[in-house]
């Protein structure tokens, strides 16, 4: 008893913790690259005028490599509508909508680094394709989660262990930056389904708080398990920063979730898929209108015409591509 006591230590509020302002003020200055530029992008592998582009900076893609541009384009916005939530009635739909670019754009991004294994391997080389970021891929994982997306969250979980249980992982992200509350989410998913797991360096399981938490997540009583979310809910506030050669915070000015809880309300969706009750209030400024509780599961929309032609050119290119981004193959 006394351990889970220390586990659970609480640290208080950082002082220097950004305020909701700040947050907005930085997200308005930028960079900002517009929707239409993107789309264009996109159009281009969609259309196959990426075979002979017209751009001197690019280069030709005769191999049909899957273009994964969908993804970077929804992780930049999907994490400007989370941190913007407070302001924006309208966040829910705007977040589904970027969610379903980002699984087109994320399977995509999967796939390709699996042939590139292959083409690699039939020339003799040893070569890797590693980009595979865990930062983003948790921290959209749990924005799934929020928006009620079991069956997204579970293929979301599997597909990231497999990247990186097959070395596809950002290296410096991976073994330098040490993202423990993505590290913790994605062990959390571990537990969650029971038959996967990854072997983490050493500081993903350096942080008590999360030790106690992924202990103790599926306690009966929500009351037990409130010492250890206000511990993570401070934590969180001190996680938060700007990214530099020395320092690296889980939840960084980059992606701009610095009062954005989306490891608690992973852990509460969770919760409440497995039929336990969760606390009806947190009292933590962490945890402010909107995130002050589970929104309602939100219906998940068809893809619109430009996500479904990029999945029809990838799967016209290779006939395997929905097999490989199966769950049994995804698990094997």
């Amino acid at each position: 008893m006394v351990q889970e006591i220390i586990q659970c230590e609480r640290s208080g509020v950082n002082p220097k913790w950004p305020s909701y302002k700040s947050v907005l003020g930085r997200i308005a200055k930028g960079p900002h690259v517009s929707d239409e530029y993107e789309i264009a992008g996109i159009r281009e592998y969609v259309t196959r005028e990426d075979a002979s582009p017209k751009r001197s900076m690019m280069v030709p893609n005769r191999n049909n490599a899957t273009d994964a541009r969908a993804e970077w384009m929804s992780v930049t916005r999907a994490h400007k509508v989370l941190a913007t939530a407070t302001g924006n009635p309208r966040w829910l739909s705007e977040l589904a909508h970027w969610m379903r670019y980002y699984q087109v754009g994320i399977w995509q991004l999967f796939f390709w680094a699996g042939q590139f294994d292959v083409l690699a391997k039939a020339v003799g080389n040893d070569r890797r394709q590693q980009n595979y970021s865990i930062q983003t891929a948790a921290n959209m994982m749990a924005a799934m989660a929020i928006l009620g997306w079991k069956e997204a969250v579970i293929h979301q979980g599997y597909l990231t262990h497999a990247a990186l249980n097959r070395g596809h992982q950002l290296v410096i992200e991976y073994e330098e930056e040490h993202r423990r509350a993505q590290a913790f989410m994605l062990r959390v998913f571990a537990d969650w389904v029971g038959d996967v797991s990854h072997q983490w360096p050493a500081y993903a399981y350096d942080e008590p708080i999360y030790e106690a938490l992924l202990a103790k997540w599926r306690t009966p009583s929500p009351d037990d398990l409130m010492p250890c979310l206000l511990a993570a809910c401070d934590r969180h506030t001190w996680q938060t920063g700007k990214e530099s050669q020395k320092n690296s915070y889980d939840f960084n000015q980059d992606w701009h979730l610095e009062r954005v809880p989306v490891e608690i309300l992973y852990i509460l969706r969770l919760r409440q898929w497995e039929g336990l009750a969760n606390p009806q209030k947190i009292d933590h400024p962490l945890l402010a209108v909107p995130f002050d509780q589970l929104p309602p599961e939100q219906p998940v929309p068809e893809l619109d015409e430009l996500m479904q032609g990029v999945l029809n050119r990838a799967r016209g290119d290779w006939p395997q591509y929905d097999e490989v981004l199966s769950l049994p193959a995804l698990k094997s």
